[in-house]
């Protein structure tokens, strides 16, 4: 799309830095949370991918959580957006791969972004949550009135059926009303249309690169 891209890794397994093999010891997230005179511009590193940046984690988010809660100085909330406003025009798009903790790097995260995507398993402990998250990204609305999400995206096929969605059965196209919206332990979603971006192909591949177009098309 010839946009450059910043990937933050917020993630304490640092599971997209390894990804990029750029996992280690180096300043990366963490580094940037605790320390607000850091530019973030000596924490980036360039990937193989032309136009794709990584700012990495690691292990130390363990201890940049522990330290953020602990600290009354300051607006622990919202050093990840100061950090990330410095690079002023530098990127045309931020994604920050977040852990599935629901922590003061999490809230970091949210008050940073201006769009939530949530990937997320078709099973019923995925759903319940995802309903956590929902209510989570309302609360953070607070501090960051222009936080909007989006919606989530399936991260694999499943061929049963669990709470609040109907799962493919078989080959064949399935109609993606199936997906829109769920239910999950009880609680509605407040009837977003979360799983709008995933209609089902005939195979595997067909549907991981509907869902991933569909989700350009409408984010992009």
């Amino acid at each position: 799309h010839k946009k450059r891209v910043l990937l933050v890794d917020g993630d304490k397994q640092g599971n997209a830095s390894q990804y990029f093999r750029l996992y280690g010891a180096q300043e990366g997230t963490a580094a940037i949370l605790l320390n607000p005179a850091l530019d973030a511009l000596e924490t980036i590193y360039t990937t193989v991918y032309k136009g794709l940046d990584v700012i990495t984690s690691n292990m130390d988010l363990y201890t940049a959580d522990r330290e953020l809660y602990m600290d009354e100085s300051r607006n622990t909330a919202g050093a990840l957006k100061a950090a990330l406003c410095r690079l002023g025009d530098d990127y045309d798009y931020c994604v920050v791969d977040n852990g599935p903790a629901v922590d003061t790097v999490a809230l970091n995260v949210l008050v940073a972004s201006d769009d939530v995507i949530i990937p997320v398993r078709p099973d019923d402990f995925s759903f319940a949550g995802l309903a956590d998250l929902v209510e989570q990204v309302e609360s953070v609305k607070a501090m960051n009135p222009g936080l909007m999400l989006q919606g989530a995206l399936l991260s694999r096929r499943s061929r049963t059926k669990v709470s609040g969605i109907s799962a493919v059965k078989g080959t064949g196209c399935e109609d993606e009303t199936q997906l829109s919206p769920c239910e999950t332990g009880g609680r509605a979603n407040r009837r977003r249309r979360l799983f709008s971006w995933c209609s089902f192909g005939k195979n595997k591949k067909q549907w991981r690169s509907i869902c991933y177009r569909n989700l350009r098309n409408d984010i992009v």
